[in-house]
C-alpha cells in the first residue's frame, strides 16, 4: 500500500449495510483508545456527545455536523474534532457520503498528557475549531491510524508516535496552547532505559515500561531519550534486535528463528527492518558468511 497518497481502499473491512462499511478496534495498551475506519453513504447521526475528545481525518467525501451553534462541513483532507460534552450530529452533504478515520480518546487523556508534559495541571483541553485545515497533520493522523491495523508496528512505536503526534497537535491547535519543554540532561534516566531495552529486546516493550524504569513522564522521556541517543526508543529497539539477529545468523541460526528470538513479528518483518539498517537483507548477510567460510 502506497502511503504517499491520501486515499485508501477498504480492503478487509467488516461489512455493515450494503452502502456502509466499518472497522472498529479498542486498544487496551492506550487506555482503551478506540479507533474507527468507516465509509458512510446513508448514515445519519442523531445529536449526541462523547466523554472524551474525538479527532479524525476525512479521506473522501464530506461530513456535515452542527457544532457550537455552527453548521460545519469537514471535507477530504481536513480534520474534524469534537470536545468532550459538546453535542453534535453527523450527516452527509453529498450523495456519496464520507469516509474517515477516527480516534475516540479516553476521558481526560489529553489533560493527563498535558500535565505530564508541563509538570502541572492545565485544565480542560479545548480545540479552537470543529474543523481544522492542516494538511500535514491530516496525513500524519491518517498514517498513524493505519498503523494501528499493522501487526508489524510494535507497541512501543505505536505508543511513542501517538504521544508525539497528539502532543504536537494539542500544542498547535488548542486554547490555550501547551508549551513543549526542551530536553534536559537526564543521562542516568537514559542509561536505565537503554539497559532495559538491552535486557528485554525480545519482549513487547511498552513506553510505560521505559517511563517507569527511567523515572520520567512518558512524553519527557521520549524527548530526553532522542536528545541523548539520536534515536527514538523504538528505533533504538530495532537496532538492538537487528544486532542480535546478526549474531544469531553468524552462529548458523535460521532467519525465521532469528526473527522469532529477537522479537520481530515474522521473517519478512526482520527482512524489512534489517535492510533499512544495514542495506542488505538477512539472507544476503547469511550468504556472505557462508561464502567466506568456503
Amino acid at each position: 500500500m502506497d502511503r504517499k497518497h491520501t486515499t485508501y481502499s477498504f480492503g478487509g473491512l467488516k461489512a455493515g449495510s450494503a452502502r456502509n462499511r466499518t472497522s472498529f478496534r479498542r486498544v487496551p495498551e492506550l487506555d482503551n483508545l478506540e479507533v474507527l475506519h468507516a465509509l458512510y453513504t446513508n448514515q445519519s447521526f442523531s445529536p449526541h456527545y462523547h466523554d472524551g475528545h474525538v479527532i479524525g481525518v476525512i479521506e473522501n467525501g464530506a461530513l456535515g455536523f452542527d457544532y457550537r451553534g455552527e453548521k460545519l462541513v469537514a471535507s477530504a483532507g481536513q480534520i474534524n474534532i469534537a470536545d468532550p460534552g459538546e453535542v453534535h450530529n453527523g450527516f452527509s452533504v453529498t450523495d456519496h457520503g464520507w469516509q474517515y478515520r477516527m480516534f475516540y480518546l479516553p476521558p481526560g487523556y489529553l489533560e493527563k498528557m498535558c500535565r505530564d508534559i508541563s509538570g502541572h495541571a492545565q485544565g480542560t483541553v479545548f480545540f479552537k475549531k470543529g474543523v481544522i485545515q492542516d494538511q500535514d497533520f491530516a496525513l500524519t493522523l491518517q498514517r498513524l491510524h493505519m498503523d494501528f491495523c499493522c501487526r508489524e508496528v510494535s507497541l512501543l512505536e505505536l505508543q511513542s508516535r501517538f504521544l508525539r503526534v497528539f502532543a504536537s497537535f494539542v500544542s498547535r491547535h488548542t486554547r490555550p496552547g501547551v508549551t513543549l519543554p526542551d530536553a534536559g540532561q537526564e543521562k542516568r534516566a537514559v542509561t536505565l532505559a537503554r539497559d532495559y531495552i538491552h535486557n528485554h529486546f525480545d519482549s513487547n516493550i511498552s513506553l510505560d515500561d521505559l517511563s517507569a524504569c527511567s523515572g520520567l513522564s512518558r512524553y519527557y522521556f521520549l524527548r530526553v531519550f532522542q536528545h541523548h541517543t539520536g534515536l527514538t526508543p523504538h528505533a533504538y529497539l530495532n537496532q538492538i534486535r537487528c544486532s542480535h539477529a546478526k549474531s544469531m545468523l553468524d552462529n548458523d541460526k535460521s532467519i525465521s528463528q532469528a526473527a522469532l528470538d529477537t522479537g520481530f513479528f515474522d521473517q519478512s518483518h526482520l527482512n524489512r527492518v534489517f535492510k533499512k539498517i544495514y542495506g542488505i537483507t538477512p539472507g544476503q548477510y547469511r550468504n556472505s558468511i557462508q561464502d567466506s567460510n568456503q
